[in-house]
């Protein structure tokens, strides 16, 4: 399967399976390939060359590389972030990450997930609406941090070369610019 090839979402999760390893490449371009350890101080978003190139990348650049695959089949579609909140201060960068980035798909008036960077849920799933979708999603990852609240945000691109405290402060900033909508109106 090559990116020419992808006419469907099933395409793209054979591509996926075929070409995308979960991982990532570190500040001093280190591979990680399943393996988290020191994730918080050495990681780097990668551009979607850079995912293509290396053939690895978390659940962040996974999902942009969906969606932009999405997008080029002309399927519309979101990204979002579920996470235990961490404010602009957080420093704790022994913590293991506690972030899940996933994409949504809308065709034929039902509402879709495509899971690979999770391998324990690689695979397409329906829904009948966003809301249900989300709900379903963040709770299968609240029940992960034993009942620990998760916001869930609707997050647009992924800039190259921000670190994990970087991506945080961007989700983070989301979320704040949707409260500051929502109290002026």
């Amino acid at each position: 399967m090559t990116i020419e090839n992808i006419k469907t979402p099933n395409d793209i999760l054979d591509f996926m399976n075929e070409h995308i390893k979960y991982g990532w490449i570190d500040v001093d371009n280190e591979e990680h390939i399943n393996n988290m350890k020191n994730f918080r101080k050495l990681y780097r978003t990668m551009s979607i060359d850079e995912t293509l190139k290396y053939c690895l990348g978390t659940c962040i650049e996974q999902v942009y590389l969906m969606s932009m695959l999405l997008s080029k089949i002309n399927i519309p579609n979101k990204m979002f972030c579920t996470r235990i909140y961490e404010g602009k201060d957080f420093n704790n960068l022994e913590e293991e990450e506690h972030m899940h980035c996933f994409v949504l798909y809308y065709l034929n008036g039902k509402v879709y997930q495509i899971e690979h960077p999770n391998w324990e849920r690689i695979g397409i799933y329906e829904f009948d609406s966003e809301e249900a979708a989300i709900a379903e999603i963040n709770d299968y990852y609240v029940k992960m941090a034993q009942g620990k609240s998760r916001p869930v945000t609707e997050f647009f691109e992924v800039v190259p070369n921000m670190s994990f405290k970087d991506f945080n402060l961007y989700i983070n900033s989301l979320d704040e610019d949707k409260e500051k909508s929502v109290s002026f109106s």
